[in-house]
């Protein structure tokens, strides 16, 4: 009888705390599946699935996440690669002209500086992308990108390091 009665509650508090964490995250987790799909419907898809997956793990061990966001983009990582073995998804393409909508001037300046990071970042690998997006967009530590990229600290730092490097050797920004 007990437990009948603590269930609901257990229920409602998974419930709210996962709300709230979503509400933290989405953005970010969306954020990142379109900057590797370059879709707005395979971003929106891939997030879906992404929360999707979180809430039943959510459930399945009553919320006890100390930092979500890593966490919910290696699950897009794997559910992009997993889509990308089969349909070829993930490619670097030019953004489209307007990505997201803005509210306000800072979130412009952000758009604007993405779109002219995404020009920039032809130059770079793939991978060296991702890293530089999960470091500086996402805000994320060396060792949660290592989680999700598969790599070890070092291995991070150095793929960041090659990234800059390559980045400052671009003709843009040598004028």
């Amino acid at each position: 009888m007990i437990n009948a009665m603590t269930e609901p509650r257990r229920t409602t508090r998974v419930a709210s705390e996962f709300a709230a964490m979503f509400d933290r995250c989405n953005r970010d987790v969306f954020r990142y599946c379109f900057a590797l799909t370059r879709r707005v419907e395979d971003a929106e898809d891939v997030t879906a699935e992404v929360f999707e997956r979180g809430l039943r793990a959510w459930q399945a061990d009553g919320g006890d996440h100390d930092r979500s966001l890593p966490w919910l983009l290696l699950v897009a990582r794997r559910i992009l690669i997993d889509r990308a073995r089969r349909k070829r998804l993930i490619r670097w393409l030019p953004l489209p002209a307007d990505p997201m909508v803005v509210g306000s001037s800072a979130d412009s300046d952000r758009v604007e500086f993405w779109l002219w990071f995404d020009r920039l970042a032809e130059a770079l690998t793939s991978r060296q992308r991702e890293v530089l997006l999960l470091r500086y967009q996402s805000d994320l530590t060396d060792a949660e990108i290592g989680r999700i990229l598969g790599l070890t600290e070092a291995g991070v730092r150095s793929l960041a390091a090659r990234a800059i490097a390559a980045l400052r050797q671009h003709p843009e920004l040598l004028r």
